[in-house]
């Protein structure tokens, strides 16, 4: 009876040790494997990193190639001026020394040539580029302006149609010098007269308008614009001013202030023969003081 339970309790744990061999064995496998990978991205990085370098090596390689047959080109042909000159292949008059001179010249002037091309290509292309990003603006404006005069218009009646917004009209006016000015791009009156615009223009708000009226005076065309300023659409201009433009890039527009108020005229505008009396005049006549009563 007691052997008979002593090999009873006796266990067969072979099953289980192979279930052990095995995972152990597929542990192994995985890891080598997880190894194999990283070790292959490694050697794929290693093998970018080189072409890499390579391509690096052969543009800086290229550059300085393209310097030393530039560099030699230039010792060969100052060579064979010096053995012509020497050589007596080239005569020493004054005619020759004039043309060898002259077409060093001509070089160094082409060069000069095409920078100041490719400047200016540069400068048509920043032009092009800031038009179209004025032209962007006075869309949006001219849409701002279309629900503003709906509101003034509602106030005020039809005589609002006449009245022109001071920002729209400023964008308009720098569009049109930067057009210009592409065929133009030295022109000093352009340039002076686009700087003015676009310095008036940075503190031109939405609600600022203008109505004009021309007079002919010294025979200029002249443009009498009143410019009313608005806190409220829908009520009448706190702040009305009047301006003179002479259609001249060289000539300011002449600020005659507010109705009461008195102005001054720089000498450029009085050695064009303008008169204080006479603009006064203009001040009284043309100005809109009254459009809005």
């Amino acid at each position: 009876m007691s052997e008979r339970i002593t090999k009873g309790s006796e266990n067969d744990y072979h099953p289980v040790n192979q279930y052990i061999d095995e995972q152990s064995k597929l542990r192994r496998a995985r890891s080598f494997w997880i190894n194999a990978k990283s070790w292959a991205l490694i050697l794929i990085a290693i093998g970018l990193l080189a072409v890499l370098l390579a391509w690096a090596y052969s543009l800086l390689d290229r550059y300085y190639v393209l310097k030393r047959v530039a560099g030699v080109q230039e010792k060969v042909i100052e060579e064979k001026v010096e053995q012509a000159i020497a050589g007596g292949n080239f005569k020493k008059t004054s005619e020759n020394l004039s043309n060898l001179k002259d077409n060093v010249g001509l070089t160094e002037k082409n060069e000069e040539l095409e920078e100041d091309s490719k400047n200016k290509a540069e400068e048509i292309e920043k032009l092009e580029t800031e038009i179209s990003d004025l032209n962007a603006k006075i869309k949006s404006q001219e849409i701002i302006q279309k629900d503003l005069k709906k509101n003034m218009q509602e106030a005020f009646g039809e005589k609002i149609q006449e009245l022109e917004s001071e920002k729209l009209n400023s964008l308009k006016e720098i569009a049109k010098l930067k057009e210009e000015l592409k065929n133009k791009p030295d022109n000093s009156e352009l340039l002076k007269k686009l700087d003015e615009l676009e310095k008036q223009g940075k503190g031109l708000g939405d609600l600022r308008y203008f109505t004009a009226r021309s007079v002919d005076l010294n025979n200029y065309k002249l443009l009498v614009k009143t410019r009313f300023h608005f806190k409220d659409v829908r009520k009448k201009p706190n702040k009305i001013e009047c301006y003179i433009n002479f259609g001249d890039p060289n000539l300011a527009d002449l600020e005659l202030q507010t109705k009461n108020q008195n102005f001054g005229v720089n000498k450029a505008i009085l050695d064009k023969g303008f008169k204080k009396s006479d603009l006064n005049k203009i001040k009284k006549d043309y100005c809109s003081w009254n459009y809005f009563d």
